[in-house]
């Protein structure tokens, strides 16, 4: 019996050993797949880490960007707003003088003048149009012109226009007229260029 004891503690032994063998295999597979999924849950959590950092990252750029954008136009805004204050007081002034310049003895000669450049293209049935300050220049405009009425015209500022009835041909030869095509020559060569 004693031997069947030995043969049975053997055996007992031998599943034991066989058993704390499958066990500790068994653990080993489990805290190998815990550091699997452990490895695998770091990996996805530094990946929504790196994407989350990228988004906030893409956003700071991007509101960045817009505030340097509505920066600049707003400093655009600000030197396009001078520039014009720039050109409203010169072509004020401008005026200022041009109107002025009608008060003095050589705005006749200057009217007289333009009437003789006219006349060389002369032509007849014309009407020649001043300032109502300006009718007392009639006779002399004529003089210079040659035959043509005068009448009040839409003028401003001073000079003339002759129109010629027949053919609708148009001079004009106002100082606002030349004024504003300054003003155009200006703001095109004057280099008070706003760029973008």
């Amino acid at each position: 019996m004693e031997e069947n004891q030995e043969v049975f503690l053997s055996m007992k032994n031998e599943i034991e050993k066989q058993s704390q063998r499958e066990v500790d295999a068994i653990m080993a597979e489990v805290k190998k797949m815990e550091e699997e999924a452990y490895s695998s849950m770091r990996a996805e959590a530094k990946k929504d880490a790196d994407l989350r950092l990228k988004q906030e990252l893409d956003e700071m750029q991007s509101e960045s960007a817009a505030e340097i954008s509505e920066s600049h136009v707003e400093r655009q805004k600000k030197l396009i707003n001078k520039r014009d204050e720039y050109v409203a007081t010169i072509f004020k002034n401008a005026r200022e003088e041009l109107v002025a310049f009608t008060k003095t003895p050589e705005y006749k000669e200057f009217m007289v003048n333009k009437a003789k450049k006219l006349a060389g293209d002369y032509m007849p049935h014309s009407v020649i149009y001043v300032k109502e300050e300006d009718l007392g220049l009639a006779d002399d405009l004529k003089a210079a012109y040659g035959d043509a009425e005068v009448k009040v015209g839409d003028i401003t500022i001073g000079g003339l226009i002759v129109e010629n009835t027949e053919s609708s041909i148009v001079h004009n030869e106002t100082l606002e007229f030349a004024l504003k095509n300054q003003k155009e020559w200006f703001n095109q060569h004057s280099g008070l260029i706003i760029n973008k």
